[in-house]
This record gives structure tokens, C-alpha cells and sequence, in this order.
């Protein structure tokens, strides 16, 4: 007892001593920080204040409004670094001086004192640093919002900015003069550019660059002899799998691509070695070489996926004539795109007129709509009936790629009126636009397949990976036809999300302002809080049908991909489609209310105003709802459960949102509303499982022998395939009449569904048995009756006499 309570003092003594020394270092511990901190805050405040004080000038470029907006958000993650940081000081000091409680004249305690005393400076001083850091996330997102404000009216200035048409003669006329004295600009800039190479290059330097001119020609040769041998597709493979297609799609499309860009940069970086591109030159250099580079790639995206010169490496359903069409109009297009950019790199040094500058991109955004025109009329047009046919007239099947060639002339007739209007810029940036989301569009569709048909070849079952998998994690074959379905499909998302994202890229602003951005060119009007316009609705209304594309295309998925591969059944497998495709509703809902600004609390005064409708006149449909979802999560009834429902009944073919559809034997589906099977009474035949029990009642004459009887019956119950052996079926002596014995056979089918056939056969059997065996099934026959008529003594007597 003794040594209990000595290790009993020391262990209180050690917590006393440890108690004590983290009472000390307390102060020591937190003024460091708090100076830190305080150090910290007024750095983002002066940085705050600088970013502000450039978005008041009158004109900021974009380039430097992306740099601030850069800078803010760097200056964001470090005042949010420093609230996470404050955050548990200052609630651990809080929570210390809730338990110290307030101060109490009865209770003196010195160290309670000086520790509630500093504890209370320490919350001060924490919840001012607090404060502070808060108001400048607050002053931060305020500054953000400016900055994309500034950003949309500079791009919606540089959009939407009206010049004049491509039709008007003044256009021409303005060109026809200001024409001369650009060309003349870029004469003497290219004669100062040459006169400045040739003395750059005199003597030795000269010879030593015409020598790197010429490796990288002979470099450039030899490199390409070499890509057409590496880049042939095998001529002896007569059909060849579609992931072998792919992957020598991807191949042929680099080694098409890096042969020319490699020479491209290494011509630009002798060029700049050598010093003969000065800061003014360089952006005419940048855009020649980002043309060879967009050239270059659509050359290898063209012989890689259209292959016009290999049709059985083709991994498009196309016809030559199509292939070789797309072909020309993608080279077609890309080569104009990229011959106007450094045409307007030109333009921008020499600083070339505004009818100009108007005329060039004028003309290439209606030459390439024009390409585009002339190249997609034809494309997989339906030949025409031959009236000499004396069969039916059967129509073309539907090319896959149609709504692509819908969206081509969209586009055409968007950039063909834009210039028209005067919308120059506009139909410019469409038309840089589709070059860049076919590109973008093309390389996903090929990593796309090259995932999806690169899983399925390696997690096959016969293959070597699939084997090594199964063993590894002990997977059996249809789990890894799951697994090769799931991640088919997540590579498909990722692949997706990644294709959006790039195809936002070029508008050159934040993916979270770019939405604003669009908003910002149409007009709209507000309501309280509430903004309203054309663009919103139309957004709202893109984002929902988005969302619930999205929803339908993971129902498909599931219910043609993944849930066939499990062990689920019919009526599991429709719950959990249906519950998904009610959740990706509600969540497309969602997305498109908060988009127009209509929140959750806003939608509740409007709930409010209706509930008094849903109270009366929607109260049936809100209670069929409910039961709905009350099917699919109890699962008391399922699709393809054979139920029966009052007088009727017949298979569950469909579970909706109000009612259930049912199928009778009859062909014939009856619709009935969800309440009806949630609160009434319903029999379900295979809830459990699918064993069914069949009754067949037999009535004999009273002469048959009733063990004989039951002995016959069963033995042909026993003779029947389809019951069964366990339990095994069995006779009731139900009743005996003053005429009949009346038995009952009773027995056990496997399904269900099939009781009314063995019920037939059985039949057929008991009666060719009954007959063989004599056994009567009618009543005993009974002598005529006697009818005695009174009154006919008088008639009989009166003959005689």
C-alpha cells in the first residue's frame, strides 16, 4: 500500500512539474508568433494595396492583369495559410479561457489570476490578428472580382468590337491606299533585317552558320527518310485489332510531328544564337514557329487517324473519298489559320492600319469558312433512288460523325456572318477556335480508345497481366471484367474533364471568370439579388442539360457495362440506376438554380408559397413520389417480381417516379400509382426466392379406395420433372361428401413462373392415370325416380268400360 502511494506522489509530483514548465514558456512561446504573424499581415496589406493601386489606371493590359491576378492569388493562399494558422491559436486559447471561467470575488487565486490575465491578452491578441487576416480575404476576393471585371471588358472589347463589314467598299477602298505604305513599312524592316544579318554574319561567322544551315537540312533529311520507315504500317497485316490501330495512329502522328518541330526550334535557336533577332523581331519568330508547330501536328493527327493511304489501319469508319476530303480540308485550314497569325505578327510590328489589319483577318476567318463549305458538301450524302429498282428503296444508315458536321456548319455560318455584320475579331477567334477543338477533340478520341481497348487487351482473361492480377489479388473473372470496365470508365472522365479544360485554355482567362465573361455580353436585369438574362437562362439551361447528359450516359453505362457483370439481380440493378438518375437530377437542378443566383434559402420562400398547393391539389403525386423511392431503397418489390395486386396479376416491368408499370399475362400493363403498392396489400411470389407451391383439388366417386388414390397421385407427381423431390409433394384427404372423396395434391416447383404449366401437365397426367387405373371422378349413378300422378284411375276405367 505503502509503494502504491509513493508512485502515486511522484507521478503527481511529475505532472505538477510539467504543468508548472508549460506555464512559463507560454508568453515566450506565443509572442514569437503573434510578431511573425503581425509581420506577415502587414506585408499582404502593402501588397494588397499595390495590386489595387494598379486596377485604378485607366488602361491596364490583359498580359498585366494576368499577372496581378497571378500575384492575388498567390497573396490569397498565404492570408488563408495565416487564418488556418491563427484559427486553432485562437480557439485553444478560447476553449482555456472557458474553463477558467470568469473572475470570482469569493475564489482568490493568484496563478489562476495571472493566467486568466494573460490567456485574455493572448485572445486579444489572436483575435484582432484574426480579424485582420479575415477582412484582407475579404478586401482580396474584392480585389479578384475587380480584376476579373477589368479582364471582361477587355475581352469583350477585343471580341465584340464592331469594325466594318467585309462587303463594304470603304473597307476596300481605305485598304486599297494604306496597302502601299505597309508593304513599304515591311520592306525597309526586312531590308534593316538583312543588312544587319549580312554584317553579322561576315567572314567566319557567316560560313560557320551556312554550315549549321546545312546540317540541319541534311539532319532534317535523313531524319525524315528515316520517320517514313518507322512511321509504315505493316502492309502483310490484312485486319488488324483496333488497339493495334490506335497505337499505330499515335506513333505515325508523333514521328509525323517531331521531325519538323525539332528543326523549326533548332533554326530558331541558331537564329537567336547568332543574334540576329532582336526583341522586335522575336514576335514575328515566335509565330512563324508556332505555325510550323500547329502544321506540323495537324499533319500527324491527319496521317495518323484518317490514314488516306492505309484504309485497313483506318480507325475511323470512313470511306476513302471522306478520309481523303477531311484530310485536304484539315491541312487546308490549319495552313490558312497559321499563315494569317504571322501575317498579324507582321502586322503588329509594322503597326499596319486598322482597315488593314480588319481586311487580313476578314479574309482568312471567310476563306476558311468557305474551305470548310465547300469540303463538307457531298460528305456521305444518300444516293438517290433508282426508279428502275423493283425492290424497296432502302435508306443509307446514319453516320456516327452527323452532329459533328451539324456543329462544322454552325460554325460556318457563324463566321460567314460575323464578318458580314462586322464582327471581324469574333469570326476570327471562332474560327482559331474549331482548328483548336478539332486538335484538342482528336488527340482525347485517340487516348480515349488507346485506354479503353489497351485495358481491355491487357486485363483480358488468357493474358499474361490478367493472370497475374487474378492471382495477386485473388480476383475471380468477373471482377476483373468490373475492373476492366471501371477503369475504361474513369480513364474516360479524366480524359474528358481534361478535354474541357483545354478547350477553355485559349480565351486566355481563368476557368472560374470565364463563365462571367460570357454572361457579361448579353444584357440582363436583376431582381433583388437575382440577375436575369438571356445568357443565364441559356447557361442554366446548358449546365442542367450537361449534368443530365452526364447522369444518362453513367445510367447506360452501368446498366449496359459494369452491372451485367455482377451478381446483382434485375430489381437491385434498376434500383440503382434509377436512384442515380433521381440524385443526377436534383444535382443538374441544383447547378443550374445556383447559377442563376437562386439559392437554397431563396427556394425556400418559394417552397413555402407552395406548400399549401402541394397540401391539396399535389399532395397524391408527392406521396407517389415518395413511395417510389421507398421501392426502390426497401426493394420490397423489384423489377421482374411476379406479384399479385387485388384480382390481377403479373410481372414488375418498370418502377417510375409515380407509378409502376406491371405486366400481365395477358400482355397487358396496368399502371398503378406507388401508394397503392406501399400501403395495400401485395403478394409477391419470388420476394424470398422463386420456389413456388402448387394445389390441385380432385374429387373421386365414393367407391374408389383412398389410399389408391393417393398412392396414384403421387406417384405421378413423382413422374413430373419440374417438382420437386424435396419436400416431397404430398395428398390431403380433404373432404367426403355424400357423393364424392375429395383429395388435394400438393407439391413444391422450382419457379415459380412455371407453376400454371406443371399445373397443366399434371392434370393431363392424373386424368390418363385415373382412366387406366378405373378410377371413376363422377358420383355413383342413382335409380330413376318414381312420379306418381293422381286423378288417371277415372280415365282408365271409363276405357275398359
Amino acid at each position: 500500500m505503502s509503494k502504491r502511494l509513493s508512485l502515486l506522489a511522484v507521478i503527481a509530483a511529475l505532472v505538477s512539474v510539467w504543468l508548472l514548465a508549460g506555464r512559463v514558456p507560454l508568453a515566450a512561446q506565443t509572442e514569437p508568433a503573434r510578431q511573425t504573424i503581425q509581420q506577415r499581415l502587414d506585408l499582404s496589406r502593402a501588397e494588397l494595396e499595390q495590386i489595387a493601386s494598379i486596377l485604378k489606371r485607366e488602361r491596364v493590359a490583359d498580359q498585366d492583369l494576368a499577372a496581378r491576378r497571378s500575384d492575388i492569388e498567390q497573396l490569397d493562399s498565404s492570408v488563408d495559410a495565416l487564418i488556418e494558422q491563427i484559427t486553432p491559436q485562437f480557439e485553444a486559447v478560447k476553449a482555456r479561457l472557458e474553463q477558467l471561467g470568469p473572475v470570482n470575488d469569493k475564489e482568490k487565486d493568484a496563478a489562476v489570476d495571472a493566467d486568466r490575465a494573460e490567456l485574455q491578452k493572448n485572445f486579444s491578441d489572436f483575435d484582432n490578428q484574426l480579424k485582420r487576416a479575415r477582412t484582407l480575404a475579404v478586401e482580396i476576393d474584392q480585389v479578384k472580382a475587380a480584376i476579373a471585371a477589368k479582364r471582361r471588358a477587355l475581352f469583350n472589347h477585343a471580341l465584340f468590337y464592331r469594325s466594318a463589314s467585309i462587303l463594304s467598299p470603304d473597307l476596300w477602298l481605305s485598304f486599297a491606299m494604306e496597302l502601299p505604305r505597309d508593304i513599304k513599312a515591311a520592306g525597309l524592316i526586312g531590308s534593316d533585317w538583312l543588312s544587319g544579318a549580312a554584317s553579322r554574319l561576315s567572314g567566319s561567322r557567316g560560313l560557320f552558320f551556312a554550315g549549321i544551315l546545312g546540317l540541319i537540312a541534311a539532319l532534317y533529311l535523313l531524319a525524315d527518310r528515316l520517320a517514313v520507315r518507322v512511321l509504315q504500317r505493316r502492309r502483310q497485316v490484312v485486319e488488324p485489332t483496333r488497339l493495334q490501330k490506335v497505337i499505330a495512329a499515335l506513333w505515325v502522328g508523333a514521328v509525323t510531328a517531331f521531325v519538323p518541330i525539332v528543326v523549326a526550334l533548332a533554326m530558331a535557336q541558331t537564329l537567336h544564337s547568332f543574334d540576329l533577332v532582336n526583341a522586335r523581331l522575336d514576335p514575328v519568330l515566335q509565330a512563324i514557329v508556332e505555325s510550323v508547330r500547329r502544321i506540323a501536328f495537324a499533319a500527324g493527327l491527319v496521317r495518323g487517324l484518317l490514314a488516306p493511304l492505309r484504309p485497313n489501319w483506318r480507325l475511323l469508319d470512313f470511306t476513302d473519298t471522306v478520309a481523303l476530303r477531311l484530310a485536304n480540308l484539315a491541312m487546308a485550314v490549319v495552313i490558312v489559320v497559321s499563315l494569317m497569325k504571322v501575317i498579324e505578327s507582321i502586322n503588329e510590328l509594322i503597326a499596319v492600319s486598322l482597315p488593314v489589319a480588319v481586311a487580313v483577318r476578314a479574309t482568312g476567318a471567310s476563306v476558311v469558312a468557305l474551305l470548310t463549305a465547300f469540303a463538307l458538301k457531298g460528305i456521305n450524302t444518300p444516293p438517290e433512288a433508282d426508279d428502275e429498282c423493283l425492290g424497296p428503296v432502302t435508306q443509307p444508315a446514319q453516320d456516327w460523325y452527323g452532329p459533328l458536321r451539324a456543329l462544322a456548319w454552325i460554325a460556318i455560318v457563324a463566321i460567314l456572318a460575323s464578318v458580314l455584320v462586322g464582327y471581324v475579331a469574333f469570326g476570327a477567334f471562332i474560327t482559331e477556335q474549331v482548328v483548336w477543338v478539332a486538335f484538342v477533340g482528336s488527340v482525347v478520341y485517340l487516348l480515349v480508345v488507346l485506354a479503353n481497348e489497351g485495358f481491355e487487351h491487357a486485363l483480358r482473361s488468357p493474358s499474361s497481366v490478367a493472370r497475374a492480377v487474378m492471382s495477386s489479388l485473388g480476383m475471380r473473372r468477373e471482377s476483373l471484367e468490373q475492373l476492366t470496365v471501371l477503369l475504361a470508365g474513369v480513364s474516360t472522365v479524366c480524359l474528358s474533364a481534361a478535354a474541357i479544360l483545354l478547350i477553355l485554355a485559349p480565351w486566355g482567362i481563368e476557368s472560374d471568370d470565364m463563365l462571367a465573361n460570357l454572361r457579361s455580353a448579353f444584357f440582363g436585369f436583376k431582381i433583388g439579388d437575382v440577375t436575369i438574362s438571356l445568357s443565364s437562362i441559356a447557361l442554366a439551361l446548358f449546365f442542367f442539360g450537361i449534368v443530365l447528359f452526364a447522369t444518362r450516359t453513367v445510367q447506360g453505362w452501368l446498366e449496359k457495362r459494369l452491372l451485367p457483370h455482377t451478381q446483382l439481380d434485375t430489381g437491385l440493378r434498376n434500383s440503382i440506376r434509377t436512384s442515380i438518375g433521381y440524385v443526377g437530377f436534383v444535382v443538374a437542378a441544383a447547378i443550374a438554380l445556383g447559377y442563376l443566383g437562386l439559392s437554397f434559402e431563396k427556394l425556400a420562400i418559394v417552397a413555402g408559397a407552395l406548400s399549401v398547393g402541394i397540401g391539396f391539389g399535389l399532395q397524391s403525386i408527392v406521396n407517389n413520389f415518395v413511395s417510389g423511392l421507398i421501392l426502390l431503397w426497401e426493394r420490397a418489390v423489384r423489377v421482374g417480381d411476379l406479384v399479385v395486386l387485388g384480382e390481377e396479376q403479373g410481372y414488375v416491368r418498370r418502377i417510375n417516379v409515380r407509378s409502376t408499370e406491371i405486366e400481365t399475362f395477358d400482355r397487358v400493363t396496368m399502371i398503378v400509382p406507388n401508394s397503392n403498392l406501399v400501403t395495400g396489400v401485395v403478394k409477391n411470389w419470388v420476394r424470398g426466392d422463386k420456389i413456388g407451391r402448387i394445389k390441385i383439388p380432385v374429387a373421386v366417386n365414393l367407391e374408389a379406395d383412398p389410399e389408391h388414390v393417393r398412392a396414384v397421385l403421387i406417384d405421378v407427381a413423382k413422374q413430373q420433372e419440374l417438382v420437386e423431390k424435396l419436400p416431397a409433394p404430398n395428398v390431403m384427404f380433404i373432404a367426403m361428401t355424400e357423393t364424392l372423396l375429395k383429395f388435394e395434391l400438393v407439391g413444391f416447383v422450382g419457379d415459380v413462373e412455371k407453376a400454371g404449366r406443371v399445373k397443366s401437365d399434371l392434370h393431363f397426367a392424373i386424368h390418363a392415370r385415373f382412366k387406366s387405373e378405373k378410377i371413376s371422378m363422377a358420383p355413383p349413378s342413382a335409380p330413376a325416380p318414381v312420379i306418381h300422378i293422381g286423378g288417371l284411375e277415372h280415365f282408365t276405367t271409363k276405357k275398359q268400360d
